[in-house]
């Protein structure tokens, strides 16, 4: 008797300390409670919410009404939906499930990374190809564009095109921080995982680089961030037929909407109606206020930052010219130890690393830290950013990040000048057509000459139609084109060597005459190969519709008013 005692004493004490082991090292921290009581109006017109999710309509677990309860259930008021896709089907108009406001979205897939593109009607043909295209599509749309998990491990998601003008950019991005991780984290995160899933999963988070190149962009123009769940409702796999099979339901997606959430600043409560109430979001999204908060460490976290200037009142988002005098205010409702910083991200350019503002501080007995500073000329971008002691990753990530307040210097001015006509003007009469073996072209000689095409029907097969001139080997620089078409489409200008190599850049063409000009050192390399275009090199021109921005059966009209090489 008294060994069987002794060994559940031993039993006993060690599940003890096993226990006590898993709390120390494994279990998070349970998130802290903030006492919002005397922020009412404030939290009043602060909606929160989880930006970029998928369902099944695409590569998620669950559908838009799995979505809304599981962010009803993590105490959301907004999910963004952004199945993946080519921007053609028409979004689903906004719709309350749950209480939750669910609007749809969608990430296009191009040559150097997804763009998601939110606040747009569908487009009149597939969006893809190069980066810079499918910015300039969703800007033409009346779209709103987000760079998305630009600094992915994983090249493919990496966003490449570092000009293009996007409208916004994932500061944050859980796909991007999971896939960083090390297996001990990653194993951990699990483990904690049963218990205290947001927390756990929050443990995972770093401070990301991308701020370093959001930090660069806006020094001298706005670029929204936004945090981004990529959420999916569990761990899949690809199969050969391009389907999602889920290995396993977790993350879910109501954990994963615990562990951060954007924040959204309106003007006035919302109304209840779907319509009215997306149309309010979305323009607040456009105008910048908006912040993140990583509510598995405090929640809620609340915030109020503007500028005080001779103009007015500026709220956070805004942007005044540069060299304006100015009051920074910022208020937040933070967790204890918390730092409360004003970035000056116009001293990054000059001091090479993060620096804050000298403020007045002043600290509530509710945890509201309030911090002013004067400006004498604001030059570049300013934001809010908050860190606390249980931050985690290597260096932590920010508890608190808000969008900035500009001081942007005024836009250059371009005149364009009259472009040379001199060079190779084509010859109508040396198009010809060349085209898959099912779709079908004719050339109609014109003047001037006119494509009509047909591109076969049925499965995807790489069908394609073009007109081809030759071209002597002559140096020139540009091409200048005076193409239209009978319908909104997108052609692909071609320079093709003898060995087959060729170069491309894609314009939109409509029934309106457009006279563009590429520079031939834009021409990016078909295919694996990268070297550099050489003008002398290249024997033929072509115009091209193919699979990248049409569908199959797809038919149409194009008008070669003249194209030159110029020299």
């Amino acid at each position: 008797m008294k060994k069987l005692t002794r060994t559940l004493a031993a039993v006993l004490t060690a599940s003890v300390v096993f226990a006590l082991l898993f709390v120390v090292l494994v279990l998070p921290p349970r998130a802290v409670r903030l006492d919002s009581s005397a922020w009412r109006d404030v939290a009043a017109r602060t909606v929160s919410g989880a930006y970029h999710v998928h369902t099944s309509r695409s590569d998620g677990s669950g559908d838009k009404d799995h979505v809304a309860a599981a962010a009803a259930r993590a105490g959301l008021q907004f999910v963004i939906l952004t199945d993946h896709g080519d921007a053609t089907r028409p979004p689903d108009p906004p719709v309350y499930l749950h209480g939750v406001l669910c609007i749809d979205a969608v990430e296009i897939s191009t040559d150097g990374g997804h763009y998601v593109a939110i606040d747009m009607p569908a487009a009149p043909y597939p969006l893809g190809g190069a980066p810079a295209a499918v910015v300039e599509d969703v800007s033409r749309l009346g779209g709103f564009g987000i760079a998305a998990h630009p600094d992915s491990p994983k090249a493919s998601l990496q966003w490449r095109d570092a000009t293009a003008p996007i409208d916004g950019i994932e500061w944050l991005s859980a796909d991007t921080e999971w896939r960083n991780e090390s297996r001990r984290a990653l194993t951990r995160a699990a483990l904690g995982y049963f218990l205290r899933p947001g927390p756990a999963l929050a443990t995972l988070l770093n401070r990301p680089a991308t701020l370093n190149r959001w930090d660069a962009m806006v020094r001298t123009r706005r670029v929204v961030a936004l945090a981004a769940h990529d959420a999916h409702g569990g761990i899949g796999r690809t199969a050969e037929d391009g389907s999602r099979r889920f290995v396993a339901d977790m993350p879910t997606y109501e954990a994963t909407f615990r562990t951060f959430a954007i924040r959204v600043a309106m003007d006035r409560a919302w109304a209840g109606d779907a319509a009215t109430d997306a149309l309010a979001l979305l323009t607040s999204i456009r105008a910048g206020r908006v912040f993140t908060t990583i509510d598995a460490l405090a929640a809620p976290g609340l915030l109020e930052f503007h500028a005080e200037t001779a103009r007015g009142r500026i709220e956070m988002g805004s942007a005044v010219p540069a060299g304006t005098a100015a009051r920074l205010v910022a208020r937040v409702l933070a967790p204890p130890g918390a730092q409360v910083l004003i970035v000056d991200d116009s001293l990054l350019r000059r001091r090479g690393g993060l620096s804050a503002l000298g403020a007045s501080r002043r600290v509530g007995q509710d945890g509201t830290q309030e911090l002013q500073t004067q400006l004498g000329a604001g030059e570049g971008a300013f934001r809010v950013e908050v860190n606390v002691p249980s931050a985690p990753g290597t260096p932590p990530v920010p508890w608190l990040l808000s969008n900035p307040i500009y001081f942007l210097p005024a836009p250059i001015s371009r005149v364009e000048g009259a472009v040379s006509e001199a060079g190779e003007a084509i010859d109508p009469a040396t198009w010809r057509v060349e085209r898959d073996s099912g779709s079908s072209a004719a050339l109609i000689a014109g003047p001037p000459p006119v494509l009509g095409y047909t591109l076969q029907a049925g499965e995807r097969r790489s069908q394609f139609v073009a007109v081809a001139a030759p071209i002597s080997r002559k140096a020139f620089g540009a091409i200048r084109l005076r193409l239209r078409a009978d319908r909104p489409m997108r052609v692909s200008v071609q320079l093709r060597r003898p060995d087959g190599q060729r170069w491309r850049e894609s314009i939109y063409v409509d029934a309106t005459v457009r006279d563009l000009i590429i520079p031939v050192a834009r021409l990016a390399a078909v295919g694996e190969r990268s070297e550099p275009i050489e003008s002398t090199q290249v024997e033929s021109l072509l115009l091209a519709i193919d699979l990248v921005n049409a569908v199959p059966g797809s038919s149409g009209q194009l008008t070669i008013e003249r194209v030159v090489l110029v020299s």
